[in-house]
C-alpha cells in the first residue's frame, strides 16, 4: 500500500470521527487518486497592505475554528538541516516573516562539539554584515576568532614546532603569508607571498598590492572561524531575530528548531485546489508528522532528501579517503606550539594550516584555535589495505606526537606536555555537483553541501553553501509573497505578477557557481600534490601500488596478507623523510633533506602552493548565465569590479546626506564609519545596498533598489519616483529609490523635494540621497562605456541579494524608466504577459 493512499484513508478516518458543523467551500476535484480530495479549503488571512510585512500558515480544519486541535497545519517551508547553511537559511526567513521548521538529526551538544570547516571568505563576510550585523560583530569584533597573525601563513616542514628544544622538531621547507590582514584592493592578487628566514616582519595586508590601484573592494576581510563557533553565533541569533522579527507563534523561544529529531519519511501529496501545486508531508524520528508547500534540503552531502527524490551527483565520489583527527592540547603544549619568536617573524610556529613530511607522517594540521588548543589532523587513509585499526588510539597519538614535535617525546623530557583525542572519523574527498537543485515538482530544493560537495582546499564548501541560502531565501519570500496575492484576489497569476520561474531561476544562478568552484577545488587540492611530490611523494604511487595489489596473480593472496604488503611498502616509501626531523642533519640525510628544501621553496617562491585568498573567484562571479566564463588560467587573479548584469553591485563609498526614513541609518550600526573616524557624517557601502535598506526599513519583503546616478532636478526626481511607484503597484514588489549625486551642491535644487510622496495608492517608494564623494562611481561607468559626462546619468537596478539586475548609461537620451526595470525583472525571472 502506498504513502499516498495510507495517507488518504487516515485524513478519510478523521473526517467521519469528526464530521463537519458548517459546509466546507471547495474548488473542484477532478483527481480521484488525490490525497485532498475530500478536505476543506485552505482558510485566508486578512488581507494585508503590500507594503507591510506577510506571514501565511495555511491551515485545513473540519470546521472553521482555527484553534480546533485536530487542525492541519500547512507550513509555508520545511528545512532539513540545521548547519551553518540551514541556519543561515532559517535566519533569512525568519526576517522575511515567514513561518517554518527546522529539523536536525544531530543534537545542539554534538553540532557544537566539532569544529569541521573554519574559513569565512569575503563575499560571505558581506552577507552577514549585511544581514546579520550581529553574528558579523560576533566573528570579528569579539573574543572567538584568533588573531589574524596566527593564521595569516601557511607552513611546511618536517613537523609543526620547527624551533624546539631538547633534540625535537622538524627542518622548516618554507613559510607562505596570504593577504587577510587588511583590505583587499582593486586588481590585487591573492596571491600569497614566500616568507624567507631573514625577512623579518611581513606585513599580510601589504602583500600582493597593485600599487596603480588605490581602491578597496570591500569593506569586509575573510576570517578564521572553527564552525562549532560559527553555528553558536547563528543559534543565537535565530533565537533573538525570532523574538524581534516574529509574531507571537510557536516560532518564539526556538520552538521552530527541532535539533535531536530527525526526518524518516518524505510524502508528496497532489493539492488539485490550489493549481495543482504540490504539498510535502514529512515524518520525524518522534513520530510527529508535518506538512509544507517547500521542502528545502541542506541536511549534507549524504543528503536523505536528494536520495529520496532520486536526484544524482555527477563528478568524482572519491578523490581521496582520509582520517579526521580532532585533538586538543593542554596549556603547557599550547604555549609550546604558539611560541612566537621576538627576533625573527618567521621563527614561530603559528599557521592556519601546517603541512607535515616525515616517516611517521604525512598530513595536515589545522590550526583552529592554538591558544585553546584546537587542532584537527587530516591523514590519508587506503582502504582496503588500510583499515580503522590502523589508526586505533595508540597509532595515532603517535602520529599527533610524530607531527606536532618529530618524535614522541619521553616522560622524562616533556613532562607535563599532553594532548587529548576527542574524535576520530573517515570521510571520502569528492567533487560533485547535484544533476538538479529541484525536484520534478519544484517545491522541493538542495541547498548546501546537499547540492554539492569540494575538496577542502581553498575554503569553498561552506561559502558556497552560505551563498545558496542568500539566493534561495530572497526567491522563496518573493514566490509566496505572489501566492498570497494571488489567493488574496480570487485570482490566477496575471500580467502584474510574477511567474513561477522566481523560485526556479535559483538553480541557473547557484549550479554553474558550484561547478565552478568543485573545479578550482579540485586544482587547489592538485597544488597540495605538488608539494608532496617535491618531497619525492607521488600520489599516484599508492594508487598504483592498490591496483597492482588487487590484480592478478597478487590478489590471489589473502587480504590481510596484501595489508601487510602495503603497509610495508609505505613505511619504506616514508623512510627518506627521516632527513627532515632534527637530529638528522649530517651525510646523507643532509644530502636529501637540502633537494627536498630547494624543491618545495622553488614551488613557494613562484605562486605555486595553495591559495587562501581568490578575488575574482568570491567577488567577481556573475549569475548571468549569457556571460562567458574566462578560462582559469590564473585562479588567484585580482578582482576589477564592473557594472554588469549579474554581477555583485561593487563596493563604492557614498554619504548620505538625505533619507526618507530620517535618523535610522545613524542608529544602525555601520562599521564603516567607525573606520572612517566619522561621527557626524553617515557612509555607507553600494554592495548590498538592498539588503542595508531593507533592514534600515524593518521590511519583511525582499527589496530592489534602483540607483539614479548623476546630477538631477526636483522635476526628474518626482518623475522618477513617479514611474518608479509606477512598477511597484504593477509588479507588487518592494523598491527603494536612491539617487547618486557627484556633489554635495547637486542636492540643493532639490532639498525640498526629499520627502514627496505621489498621491495615488498603493506601494509608496521610499527615496535616499547620497552623494558619491569620490566619484568611484563615476569611474567605474566610464569603464563599462569609452564615452561619459558628468551630464549623462546612469540607472542601476539592484536585486535583492545585491547583484546587478539592470544597468543602463544613458549619454543624454530618454530612458523608458518602466520598460527598464522590467528588463531587470526579466532578467530574474520570466514575466508572466498577455
Amino acid at each position: 500500500m502506498t504513502a499516498a493512499v495510507t495517507t488518504r484513508q487516515y485524513i478519510i478516518r478523521w473526517l467521519m470521527r469528526h464530521p463537519p458543523k458548517t459546509k466546507f467551500r471547495c474548488a473542484s476535484m477532478s483527481s480521484p487518486s488525490s490525497p485532498f480530495t475530500s478536505l476543506p479549503c485552505v482558510r485566508k488571512p486578512h488581507c494585508i497592505p503590500h507594503h507591510h510585512s506577510y506571514r501565511y500558515s495555511a491551515t485545513i480544519s473540519n470546521n472553521d475554528d482555527t484553534n480546533h486541535p485536530n487542525k492541519v497545519t500547512v507550513h509555508d517551508a520545511i528545512i532539513i538541516g540545521g548547519g551553518p547553511t540551514g541556519l543561515l537559511l532559517s535566519i533569512l526567513l525568519t526576517s522575511y516573516n515567514i513561518p517554518h521548521l527546522l529539523f536536525d538529526k544531530r543534537s545542539k551538544h554534538e553540532l557544537l562539539k566539532h569544529p569541521q570547516a573554519h574559513f569565512i571568505n569575503i563575499r560571505s563576510m558581506e552577507i552577514l554584515k549585511a544581514e546579520l550585523p550581529r553574528v558579523y560583530e560576533g566573528v570579528v569584533g569579539g573574543n572567538m576568532m584568533p588573531d589574524v597573525k596566527e593564521w595569516e601563513g601557511f607552513l611546511f616542514g618536517g613537523s609543526v614546532v620547527t624551533n624546539g628544544e631538547k633534540g625535537c622538531g622538524g627542518r622548516r621547507l618554507g613559510r607562505v603569508v596570504h593577504p587577510v590582514g587588511g583590505a583587499l584592493r582593486v586588481g590585487q592578487s591573492g596571491d600569497g607571498v614566500f616568507v624567507e628566514e631573514e625577512d623579518g616582519v611581513a606585513a599580510a595586508g601589504d602583500i600582493g598590492t597593485n600599487e596603480l590601484a588605490h581602491d578597496f573592494v570591500s569593506t569586509c576581510q575573510p576570517a578564521h572561524l572553527a564552525q562549532n563557533k560559527f553555528v553558536s553565533l547563528l543559534l543565537d541569533e535565530a533565537q533573538q531575530s525570532l523574538n524581534n522579527d516574529m509574531d507571537a507563534t510557536e516560532h518564539n523561544n526556538g520552538k521552530h528548531l527541532h535539533y535531536g529529531e530527525g526526518i524518516t519519511n518524505i510524502t508528496e501529496h497532489k493539492n488539485d485546489r490550489n493549481h495543482n501545486q504540490s504539498l510535502i508531508s514529512v515524518e520525524t524520528s518522534n513520530g510527529q508528522v508535518h506538512h509544507t508547500k517547500y521542502l528545502l534540503a541542506a541536511d549534507g552531502v549524504h543528503s536523505f532528501t536528494r536520495k529520496h527524490f532520486g536526484i544524482p551527483m555527477l563528478g568524482d565520489n572519491s578523490i581521496q579517503n582520509l582520517i579526521n583527527v580532532h585533538f586538543r592540547t593542554n596549556k603547557r603544549l599550547s604555549e609550546l606550539l604558539m611560541e612566537r619568536s621576538s627576533a625573527h617573524h618567521n621563527g614561530h610556529n603559528q599557521a592556519m594550516l601546517h603541512f607535515v613530511y616525515n616517516p611517521q607522517l604525512v598530513g595536515v594540521f589545522v590550526c583552529h584555535d592554538g591558544n585553546e588548543g584546537e587542532w584537527v589532523l587530516q591523514i590519508p587513509f587506503f582502504p582496503p589495505f588500510q583499515t580503522l585499526d590502523d589508526f586505533n588510539e595508540v597509532a595515532v597519538r603517535d602520529m599527533i606526537w610524530a607531527g606536532l614535535l618529530g618524535l614522541r617525546p619521553k616522560d622524562d623530557a616533556y613532562d607535563g606536555y599532553d594532548f587529548d583525542v576527542l574524535s576520530l572519523r573517515p570521510w571520502t574527498m569528492a567533487s560533485l555537483v547535484a544533476q538538479s537543485y529541484f525536484n520534478q515538482s519544484m517545491n522541493v530544493a538542495l541547498v548546501g553541501d546537499a547540492a554539492h560537495a569540494f575538496p577542502p582546499a581553498g575554503g569553498f564548501g561552506m561559502n558556497t553553501g552560505l551563498q545558496d541560502a542568500h539566493n534561495i531565501a530572497w526567491r522563496l519570500a518573493l514566490q509566496l509573497y505572489r501566492e498570497r496575492m494571488v489567493r488574496d484576489t480570487d485570482s490566477d497569476a496575471s500580467d502584474t505578477t510574477i511567474s513561477n520561474s522566481v523560485l526556479a531561476k535559483y538553480e541557473s544562478d547557484r549550479k554553474p557557481i558550484a561547478t565552478q568552484n568543485a573545479a578550482l577545488s579540485v586544482r587547489n587540492y592538485q597544488r597540495t600534490l605538488r608539494i608532496a611530490k617535491a618531497c619525492y611523494l607521488d600520489a599516484q604511487h599508492p594508487q598504483l601500488l592498490m591496483k597492482m595489489l588487487d590484480s592478478p596473480p597478487v590478489n590471489f593472496l589473502p587480504l590481510e596478507a596484501r595489508q601487510d604488503m602495503f603497509r610495508r611498502l609505505v613505511r619504506v616509501a616514508m623512510m627518506p623523510l627521516a632527513s627532515l626531523l632534527k637530529g638528522s642533519e649530517g651525510g646523507q640525510y643532509a644530502f636529501h633533506a637540502n633537494h627536498v628544501e630547494r624543491n618545495v621553496r622553488s614551488i613557494l617562491k613562484s605562486g605555486g602552493s595553495l591559495p587562501l585568498v581568490f578575488p575574482r573567484y568570491e567577488l567577481g562571479f556573475s549569475y548571468d548565465t549569457s556571460e562567458k566564463t574566462e578560462c582559469a588560467t590564473n585562479d588567484t587573479a585580482g578582482y576589477y569590479p564592473r557594472i554588469r548584469v549579474g554581477h555583485r553591485m561593487p563596493h563604492v563609498n557614498v554619504e548620505v546626506i538625505a533619507s526618507s526614513h530620517g535618523k535610522r541609518w545613524s542608529s544602525m550600526k555601520l562599521p564603516d564609519n567607525e573606520q572612517l573616524g566619522e561621527t557626524s557624517t553617515t557612509f555607507i557601502s553600494l554592495t548590498d545596498i538592498s539588503s542595508q535598506l531593507r533592514r534600515a526599513y524593518s521590511e519583511h519583503t525582499p527589496m530592489f533598489t534602483l540607483l539614479a546616478v548623476g546630477k538631477t532636478s526636483a522635476e526628474s526626481s518626482r518623475l522618477v519616483q513617479v514611474n518608479v511607484e509606477k512598477v511597484m503597484r504593477k509588479y507588487n514588489i518592494q523598491m527603494a529609490l536612491v539617487h547618486v549625486l557627484w556633489e554635495r551642491n547637486e542636492y540643493i535644487d532639490v532639498v525640498n523635494e526629499q520627502s514627496f510622496v505621489s498621491g495615488e495608492e498603493g506601494l509608496k517608494c521610499r527615496v535616499e540621497y547620497v552623494v558619491d564623494t569620490e566619484q568611484s562611481l563615476l569611474r567605474l561607468l566610464c569603464s563599462e562605456r569609452s564615452t561619459h559626462t558628468n551630464e549623462g546619468v546612469a540607472m542601476i537596478l539592484v536585486r535583492p541579494d545585491g547583484h546587478v539586475a539592470n544597468a543602463l548609461v544613458i549619454g543624454g537620451e530618454k530612458c523608458q524608466l518602466e520598460e527598464f526595470i522590467e528588463q531587470g525583472l526579466r532578467n530574474i525571472y520570466a514575466l508572466v504577459r498577455h
